[in-house]
């Protein structure tokens, strides 16, 4: 205890410490919520924009071929692994990109269908997988995702 004089120690203590930091917890969670919101729907974008990317390349090879690719290689993807490519990259890949053409093998392919499945921290995306196919079909969980 100080003497006469002597000035006050001033600080917190344990418990005033305590609460104010949960109140700078949840003020932070509060704030965080709509930013990671709009990262899933700013890299769901850019999964859309390669999924259309990927449909008009398909349009081209078909009215240059006579038939769809069957390779996302053969549509200038040099990456992908078969018919899969990570998006944007492989570093930090938000979405798998998979392509799947009916009736590959002899016989022409007369459609497609393309997937953007959410992967690392784009998987807690509420609209999951993003898909299209070649009559311009678009699909997600929600109708607001494309």
């Amino acid at each position: 205890m100080p003497g006469p004089g002597q000035p006050r120690a001033r600080g917190w203590c344990l418990p005033e410490l305590m609460l104010a930091l949960l109140v700078a917890a949840v003020l932070a969670q509060q704030a965080l919520s709509p930013f990671e919101q709009a990262l899933h729907r700013t890299r769901r974008a850019c999964a859309g924009a390669a999924l259309l990317e990927l449909a008009l390349r398909q349009e081209q090879h078909h009215a240059r071929q006579g038939r769809y690719a069957q390779s996302l290689v053969a549509l200038g993807w040099p990456r992908a692994q078969g018919n899969e490519l990570p998006w944007p990259d492989e570093r930090r890949a938000w979405y798998r990109l998979r392509m799947r053409v009916p009736g590959a093998g002899s016989a022409p392919a007369q459609g497609y269908e393309a997937v953007a499945v959410p992967v690392g921290p784009q998987r807690g995306d509420a609209c999951g997988s993003l898909r299209i196919d070649h009559l311009g079909r678009r699909e997600a969980r929600a109708p607001d995702c494309w």
